[in-house]
């Protein structure tokens, strides 16, 4: 019976001990209980980042340009390359590395063509290196957000667009007052977690076979192979220049996909023909929203009568912005010229296109009733609209 006993413990502590995290290495200056030791262990065992030469790891130190520049390039697989027009990284040992990233066009490095590499790197500037690692910026391939995450990240910040895509797709939270803090430094600790997080991330270019958006799957051709993804449970789908829903994606589309590490789709972008939900999006946005795409596909299809009642809405809100009363607007919609004696004609013509962009040419027909002439007005406007836009801005395939 004791020898039994025996056994069964011995069996359990086996069991127990290989139930533990095994870590190839562990520097002296990082504890069991460290948050980041899964992820520093990971990436000094295959080479991706290292000690220093006393064997600490120093994980609170914040890590500088050159070192992350060595880590990511290591991470990416990236042949050293000795080709670079960055003029201060000669004898730097990443040299190779960053010129790798450099032709990868991962980094730019500064206008004066410096790369400063032992400067400290800021949460902006590693979140956007990460994010070029995944094509995030590339015309075709990226998704534009409209939100802002973070209430000290400016629409005009130039990583806004970069930053608000990681927190989106959960390379990168946020603190809990809702600010990024862009500028502060990025610890050692901290790259650590970030690059084992971009290392579960496969990218996959192909085309759209067929989406299943019931069962929350697509099909995608990769290399004359059709292979059905899932899609995980909050993936960002977009489409040429807006965000959509699966079912909006064309078969034939050209797609790119964000797997996650258990291969479920949680970024989808694709790009084909221009439809009309394109241009209407981007003529939308030329008229400072004031019209919304669904909007303009109905006065394009000629159904003046279904947007009739959120124009003369929209305006109105205009006029009110603009000084007028409840009493003054209503007079202005009767047109009772003489309720409105210190308003005339022509300006309510002004205060209504400079607010909506539409020409004045289209008001002042529909304002005389003339609703042929601002038919075929507002027709040859749009088309003329949505032709330069084409010719002019390629972002309605970004």
């Amino acid at each position: 019976m004791i020898k039994r006993l025996t056994t069964i413990f011995l069996i359990i502590s086996i069991i127990a001990i290989f139930s533990l995290p095994v870590f190839a290495y562990q520097p002296p200056d990082v504890s069991n209980h460290h948050w980041a030791l899964p992820y520093i262990s990971q990436l000094l065992d295959q080479d991706i980042m290292y000690i220093y030469r006393d064997g600490n790891f120093y994980p609170n130190t914040p890590i500088t340009r050159g070192e992350f520049a060595y880590s990511l390039a290591k991470s990416l697989n990236l042949t050293p390359s000795i080709t670079t027009n960055l003029i201060d990284i000669t004898n730097h040992p990443a040299e190779g590395y960053i010129s790798a990233l450099v032709k990868e066009e991962i980094i730019t490095g500064y206008p004066d063509e410096t790369f400063r590499p032992q400067k400290k790197i800021t949460r902006a500037e590693i979140i956007t290196m990460l994010a070029r690692s995944l094509n995030l910026e590339d015309e075709q391939k990226k998704i534009v957000l409209d939100n802002n995450f973070y209430n000290d990240v400016a629409g005009d910040h130039w990583a806004q667009e970069l930053i608000s895509l990681a927190t989106r797709i959960e390379i990168i939270n946020g603190y809990p007052d809702g600010s990024f803090k862009p500028n502060n430094y990025v610890t050692r600790a901290e790259s650590a977690k970030l690059l084992v997080k971009l290392r579960e991330f496969t990218t996959v270019d192909g085309t759209v076979v067929e989406t299943y958006p019931l069962s929350k799957k697509v099909k995608i051709k990769i290399n004359n192979q059709n292979q059905v993804f899932n899609l995980s449970r909050d993936p960002l789908i977009g489409r040429n220049n807006q965000l959509v829903d699966l079912d909006d994606m064309l078969v034939s589309d050209s797609a790119y996909l964000l797997l996650n590490q258990y291969q479920e789709v949680v970024y989808l972008k694709s790009y084909g023909l221009i439809t009309k939900k394109d241009v209407a999006k981007e003529v939308s946005e030329q008229t400072n929203d004031f019209f919304d795409p669904e909007e303009l596909i109905e006065i394009a299809d000629g159904n003046w009568d279904a947007v009739t009642p959120v124009l003369k809405e929209k305006i109105a809100v205009q006029l009110f912005e603009t000084g007028l009363n409840p009493h003054e607007v209503n007079a202005l919609f009767e047109q009772d010229w003489d309720e409105m004696k210190n308003l005339s004609k022509d300006r309510l013509v002004e205060a209504v296109s400079i607010a909506t962009n539409i020409p004045q040419e289209i008001i002042t027909a529909s304002l005389n009733k003339d609703w042929e002439k601002a038919k075929e007005l507002a027709k040859e406007n749009a088309v003329t609209t949505a032709l330069n836009a084409i010719m002019r801005n390629s972002s309605l395939l970004s």
